[in-house]
């Protein structure tokens, strides 16, 4: 046990004991429990194969169990973080212990631990000591705290005691803080802050905008909203109604532990070019995944300005609107002006096939429009081609009359009449051999409605109504430039599922909440069709628009998400409290977000955490530029630093330095379409390193020529220096940026 001078220490650690021995005892009873599920879940298997039933509710008991047996063994481990004394108003003073999940006296029915989800957490992360109150199903509970202590437990030890009204819960905080990182994002349920609870705790039923500072923990608070959403609401969302969209594998990777960890499985996490692909299959094209961000930021300012205009006019509401418009003329061009008829008998007018076509199946998609006219085409040509056969019927019967009256019985009379039936019986064939020739002619007139065929064809025709050098004309004509064969560029991706949406009829999906994760990368095409697919559910939007380096194609102010698609009814959220860094590295960063701030947004604000100061290293050439970095990783590793980033522009410029440097130090590339992510010595593009957190990092060149001071590069300097716990270093050739003077 760690050396703890706290006058409850022996009351602590009696309590921490009893609660271990009732959780030891309850996992031994689960693990039984589990065993049987499992053996249950296989006899179902091999006696019940066919009965869905029983499979299902086998499958659902062991589940169950599993959660049961995985909460307890972390319980184990720590089964609380922390303990408040409230007392109700009128009532006795009451004792609560809150962890990461519920701890029950099985023969009671009493919680021994509370889950930090329920209604009297709130307790401990909304309010300070003194008279509080939280708010139940039932009602509102008002009362006073008269304790709120942290209890730092691991291994089942208890390690720290810490009561807000004597160290303070800044204090403890810094402790929490100032771990080293790893492989894995961690959970904060021990840390959660006020203005981070008020996230989390959000109703299900609005959509919110969280516009989170670098290090305000959106990633996370994101995470644990989820959880709680799950564990509140549970009557009505389930795991697999829950979809997370994250920048790229490697980030999904890297935050992948964190719902296991708080209990939570089976809930869907992809990327967002993943997600549409998935849902179109063979609709969708190739996708081009090549990330443009490092040539944009290449281009001359020129270049890079007419780049921005397109790309941010392609992912605009205005191009949707455009293209739903073109749509509309495209369905109106049908050729719908003629009756269709079957011979003598008239199937459709042109007017009702107008009518069927264009405003009674108008809700639901192309295909499935012409599906459902097929299906009544097949029918009244059927149904046609039964009159025409009882016409000849008739016919027939009515010329047969009349020969046997006009012709003696002989074998004249017996020979027309013959002729007279054969004929019949070969026009009757050709009736029923001209139906489906015919269906197929009348559908053929109907273009196939190919999503590719038809944005080309958009793109095409808005490059010729357009005006020269306009956002539109530069949009289209750069599209119809890019979009070869059946390969399209990742922006296009939305355009192109918003069209599959008008024209085939797609599986239903049943999303009733989605977390949009560095939500500033996203273009309102994408916002659009996200809530067109998912048919409205709610969504946690998480972002920072300084860190939007992708602005040229993405967000670069909130208000058309929440005005023009939420349409007034989502609510917005600033995080502005940074929890990352330390006041040194922060007090870098904002010289740079000073130089190029977003306009209306306020800056980040670092928790009261003191670091050493950052390292400005000038170097001469590329051989001293590699014993510069080898000098500061190795100090910093003998530091206790277990994850340091060396970030540069381009992967070329990587690969030269990781030439330069010791193989024992073991660097590996920063991939974002790997599916492992591993800590150590990482080399990172300055693209692919938003989102990731680590103990130190190294800006391989800081200098003037490689972040000159423009939006963009001041965006993706920000981005590089936000990123480090601990430790920053900035090298540099020559002259150091501008973006970092103190002027």
């Amino acid at each position: 046990m760690a050396e703890i001078n706290h006058p409850a220490l022996r009351e602590e650690q009696a309590h921490l004991e009893e609660t271990l021995s009732l959780v030891t005892a309850q996992l031994a009873e689960g693990e039984e429990e589990l065993k049987k599920a499992h053996r249950e879940l296989n006899e179902a298997f091999t006696f019940d194969r066919d009965n869905r039933d029983v499979l299902e509710l086998r499958n659902i008991l062991f589940e169950r169990a599993q959660q049961t047996v995985r909460n307890l063994t972390s319980a184990r481990l720590k089964p609380y973080f922390t303990r408040i004394n409230f007392t109700e108003e009128g009532g006795d003073r009451q004792v609560y212990y809150i962890g990461k999940h519920t701890v029950m006296r099985s023969d009671e029915l009493e919680p021994v631990v509370i889950d930090w989800r329920a209604p009297i957490a709130n307790l401990y992360y909304s309010g300070q000591i003194g008279p509080m109150h939280y708010v139940t199903p039932d009602g509102e509970v008002r009362g006073e705290l008269t304790l709120k202590r942290q209890l730092g437990i691991e291994n089942g030890q208890l390690q720290t005691i810490f009561d807000t009204d004597v160290v303070g819960q800044e204090a403890y905080l810094q402790a929490v803080l100032g771990a080293t990182t790893g492989d894995r994002l961690r959970d904060i349920v021990t840390s959660i802050q006020a203005e981070q609870n008020f996230v989390i705790r959000y109703p299900l039923d609005r959509s919110l905008v969280v516009q989170g500072v670098a290090g305000s923990g959106k990633t996370t608070i994101a995470l644990h909203r989820i959880a709680y959403l799950l564990y509140t609401f549970q009557e009505r969302l389930e795991p697999e109604h829950v979809l997370i969209l994250a920048p790229n594998p490697l980030f999904l990777n890297f935050i992948a532990g964190v719902l296991p960890d708080l209990g939570v499985e089976k809930v869907r996490q992809t990327t967002f070019p993943r997600f549409v692909a998935d849902w179109l299959e063979d609709l969708l094209p190739r996708v081009n995944q090549t990330d443009l961000t490092d040539k944009v930021l290449s281009l001359p300012e020129e270049e890079r300005d007419r780049v921005t205009r397109l790309m941010r006019f392609k992912g605009s509401l205005e191009m949707t609107r455009r293209l739903s418009d073109w749509l509309d003329q495209v369905e109106a061009r049908m050729p719908l002006d003629e009756d269709i008829r079957f011979g003598p008998i008239t199937l459709f007018t042109a007017a009702r096939l107008k009518t069927i076509l264009l405003e009674d199946e108008k809700p639901f998609p192309l295909n499935r429009r012409l599906a459902e006219f097929r299906k009544e085409l097949t029918s009244r040509t059927k149904d046609a081609a039964a009159r025409v056969k009882d016409w000849l019927k008739t016919e027939t019967d009515r010329r047969v009359d009349l020969l046997r009256a006009s012709l003696p019985e002989g074998e004249s009379r017996r020979l027309r009449l013959v002729k007279l039936y054969d004929s019949r019986d070969q026009r009757l064939k050709e009736t029923d051999a001209k139906v489906r020739p015919f269906i197929e002619s009348v559908m053929a007139r109907f273009p196939a409605f190919s999503p590719i065929q038809l944005y080309r064809d958009f793109c095409a025709d808005l490059l010729a109504e357009s005006e020269e050098d306009s956002d539109a004309a530069l949009a289209a004509e750069y599209t119809l430039e890019h979009v070869s064969g059946n390969r399209i560029d990742s922006e296009d991706v939305a355009l192109v599922g918003l069209i599959a949406m008008r024209t085939h009829e797609l599986p239903r999906l049943d999303i009733r909440h989605v977390v949009i994760d560095e939500a500033q990368d996203f273009s309102m095409a994408e916002f659009l069709l996200l809530n067109r697919m998912t048919r409205g559910a709610t969504m946690t939007v998480v972002g920072d628009l300084m860190q939007g380096i992708r602005s040229w194609r993405g967000m670069t102010d909130w208000r058309p998400l929440t005005e023009e698609l939420f349409e007034g009814k989502a609510a917005t959220h600033q995080l502005l409290t940074s929890y990352r860094s330390t006041i040194e590295i922060m007090d870098l960063a904002l010289r740079v977000a000073a130089k190029r701030p977003v306009p209306g947004q306020e800056n980040a604000r670092p928790v009261l955490r003191h670091g050493p100061a950052p390292e400005l290293v000038c170097f001469r050439g590329p051989t001293q530029q590699g014993k510069e970095i080898e000098r500061i990783v190795r100090a910093w590793q003998a530091e206790g630093l277990k994850s340091i980033a060396v970030i540069d522009r381009t992967a070329a410029q990587l690969k030269a330095i990781a030439k330069a440097l010791p193989a024992d130090l073991d660097a590996h590339m920063l991939d974002t379409e790997s599916d492992q992510f591993e800590a150590g010595l990482l080399l990172a593009r300055a693209s692919d390193v938003k989102g990731f957190e680590f103990d130190g990092v190294i800006v391989a060149n800081a200098s003037e020529k490689r972040f000159p001071d423009q939006e963009l590069d001041a965006r993706l300097l920000y981005v590089c220096l936000t990123r480090p716990l601990h430790r920053v270093a900035c090298l540099y050739e020559k002259q150091l940026t501008p973006l970092l003077s103190k002027e």
